[in-house]
């Protein structure tokens, strides 16, 4: 049933006493299937980077959320939210939308049993899964902590995730840790973090290969800055391969600082401008520069243009 004819319909059971064919069950299963669409449609709009209309549906899943009272679909559509708003660029969002969840959770805890009963679509359930929600919200509070470098909270944070019965989610958290531990030159937590990726079971994603080899990459980078470039090249190919262009465009730049560390001045410029042009050609970004893009044109010294194939104001 689409949107509209089942916004029709509850009108109709509203006004007249009792709908003839309309049980209880029937009126549940539209319900969930409002959940379900809500929440597939947030996914095909942030899959083509349409952030706003995915930020809607995935409001729209965690009311339906809500007013079911239903923990995991709650903490399902919120970690999707998050997620979005990160993807937008808009960390400190994305942050709030965690602590909406976690205050939203923490209220409803001791309920897992009673909303597990004619859960809506997708949503996790139990304690071992619950728990695995409340680690996912860490990742993405890591990922929006470092995004605003608040490097003491994305740590922290990313402890967190790497606890995860989850072990995707852990091993990504495991990732945010290594990233932190980059910035703040502490190539122990740096080595940890590489280890546990390496010692991941097989098969490995193209995501989990791609996050090892930007840590490898980090972690060559002073010592031996060729090895640094090869493995930000890999780190390169592999965020193409999954479509994560932002972690591509950071890949770029590592190898650009790579690059420039073994001497190549002039290839250090050109994959600056890459990664810059590549964050400029994001949607949603014609009318404002990402400032990141900006900051990589002018460490390049490059007069080229952030979106050259921008379209202008046609002539009559």
């Amino acid at each position: 049933m689409k949107k509209t004819s089942l916004i029709v319909a509850l009108l109709l059971c509203t006004v007249l006493s009792g709908c003839s064919g309309a049980t209880k069950d029937e009126t549940v299963q539209d319900q969930d299937l409002a959940y379900q669409q809500s929440m597939d449609a947030g996914r095909q709009a942030l899959a083509i980077e349409r952030y706003s209309v995915a930020e809607r549906s995935y409001r729209e899943a965690t009311r339906l959320a809500l007013r079911r009272d239903d923990v995991g679909a709650i903490s399902d559509a919120a970690y999707n939210l998050a997620v979005t708003q990160l993807a937008a660029d808009h960390a400190s969002d994305a942050l709030q939308t965690v602590q909406n969840a976690r205050s939203a959770l923490a209220m409803r805890q001791g309920g897992e049993a009673h909303a597990a009963t004619g859960g809506l679509p997708q949503s996790s359930h139990g304690a071992g899964t619950v728990e695995a929600g409340a680690s996912a919200l860490s990742l993405v509070a890591a990922a929006s902590a470092f995004r605003l470098n608040d490097l003491g909270t994305a740590a922290r944070e990313a402890r967190i995730a790497t606890q995860s019965p989850d072990t995707d989610v852990a091993l990504r958290g495991a990732f945010v840790s290594g990233l932190v531990a980059a910035r703040q030159s502490d190539t122990t937590t740096l080595m940890a973090a590489i280890g546990t990726l390496q010692a991941a079971k097989p098969p490995q994603s193209a995501v989990q290969k791609g996050d090892l080899a930007e840590l490898q990459a980090c972690y060559s980078l002073n010592s031996n800055p060729q090895k640094a470039m090869s493995h930000a090249a890999d780190a390169v190919s592999l965020r193409r391969e999954t479509g994560d262009y932002r972690a591509m465009a950071r890949a770029l730049a590592l190898e650009a600082q790579a690059a420039r560390q073994a001497g190549q001045g002039s290839r250090a410029n050109e994959l600056l401008v890459q990664a810059a042009q590549s964050l400029g050609a994001r949607a949603g970004t014609d009318t404002k520069a990402d400032p990141l893009a900006a900051q990589y044109m002018r460490e390049a010294g490059s007069l080229a243009r952030i979106q050259p194939f921008k379209a202008g104001e046609t002539t009559p």
